[in-house]
């Protein structure tokens, strides 16, 4: 699909001064849209073209996405040439997956990589070009006096979850060749009904239900125990990034780009994760009322889900073709899931290899 070219200028500010100029050029009410354009850009006038890229997010504007708004902040888009249209989820939202193919979105960064590779057998072409998390976050929890450390404590166990995890249970039992003998019931997002006692284990993210256990229910790290999937013998990426195939061939350079600028700006999350949590109230999630205590803790919970063996030795949003095709699509089709793409078809890690050709630390 084509990808609009529009006006900016050549400055080159950066960091909190550019995001701070953006302010005063745009205003707050711009940046509260549905799709909100990069306070960056909109800082600038009209010298030279930027590429517009529209970029659907998996989830809420919040700091979940720490290392695109510390890009954006410091001007790391505009550098690369482009503009950046950020469009929100959420649970009333449209899908990643329906927003890229439907032309709504060029880039998707969908938090749920089940779900994106489960839509490709079904008529969409994506390319997948790199991962923020290389563990997902996806986790159990369970009270410290009835813990679930291993799946065989599983056995037997009342399991709430949001929609769409039961699949996750019956993997992970598959997994370890255990029965699938537990009771499941439907919870939403909040983790009340596992201190009520309504169940035993609760699906969550960990950087997200542990948090309110301890901000709205008083207990302590000692009260809980969470254990990831990924410990469980379910791992899984999280947080990918993709495009359209013919999108990716017809504007390559965009998509380096916002991949490079998109690197630097996780890399600068790591060195300061609560000057990112802070743009994340105070800018790209402003109308959703977030708690900064709550923001600063989860981005620093989440910071070790974007680092591993791989990505030390490569850079960050590397993607391991044989551990997806190897263990994580394993325990996908222990999941029911039985129609799964070629990897080699839809991975494409060469953008990657060249933003990284130095080291895999960047400038």
């Amino acid at each position: 699909m084509p990808i609009t070219r529009v006006p900016a200028s050549a400055s080159r500010r950066s960091g909190r001064s550019r995001w701070t100029a953006g302010i005063a050029a745009v205003g707050i009410t711009a940046l509260l849209a549905g799709c909100s354009s990069s306070p960056a850009a909109e800082s600038a006038s009209s010298d030279e073209d930027l590429t517009t890229l529209k970029v659907a997010l998996g989830w809420i504007t919040n700091v979940e996405w720490a290392g695109f708004w510390a890009a954006d902040a410091a001007g790391y888009y505009e550098d690369e040439g482009l503009k950046i249209e950020w469009q929100g989820g959420g649970p009333n939202a449209p899908t990643t997956m329906a927003s890229v193919a439907s032309g709504t979105a060029d880039i998707g960064v969908e938090a749920n990589t089940q779900a994106l590779l489960q839509s490709i057998p079904e008529g969409n072409e994506f390319t997948l070009m790199g991962s923020v998390f290389q563990t997902s976050p996806s986790a159990l929890v369970s009270l410290a006096d009835n813990p679930v450390r291993t799946a065989k404590d599983l056995v037997g166990k009342t399991v709430l979850g949001q929609e769409g995890t039961q699949q996750q249970i019956d993997a992970i039992l598959a997994i370890n060749g255990l029965d699938k003998d537990y009771d499941y019931v439907t919870a939403g997002f909040d983790p009340g009904p596992l201190v009520e006692g309504a169940g035993d284990v609760y699906t969550a993210y960990l950087t997200n239900q542990p948090i309110i256990l301890e901000e709205s229910y008083g207990l302590s790290e000692d009260d809980y125990v969470v254990t990831t999937i990924a410990d469980l013998g379910l791992p899984l990426y999280g947080s990918t990034i993709y495009t359209e195939a013919d999108t990716l061939a017809a504007d390559r350079d965009a998509m380096l780009g916002f991949l490079r600028a998109t690197a630097k700006g996780w890399q600068d999350n790591e060195a300061d994760p609560d000057a990112n949590a802070e743009l994340a109230v105070d800018v790209y999630g402003a109308d959703l009322g977030l708690d900064i205590n709550q923001q600063i803790r989860e981005n620093r919970l989440q910071i070790p889900l974007t680092q591993s063996d791989l990505t030390d030795e490569k850079g960050l949003l590397y993607m391991d073709p044989a551990l997806l095709g190897g263990e994580m699509y394993e325990g996908l089709r222990a999941a029911g899931i039985s129609e799964l793409p070629d990897v080699d078809t839809i991975l494409d890690l060469t953008l990657l290899d060249e933003i990284y050709a130095d080291g895999p630390v960047l400038e």
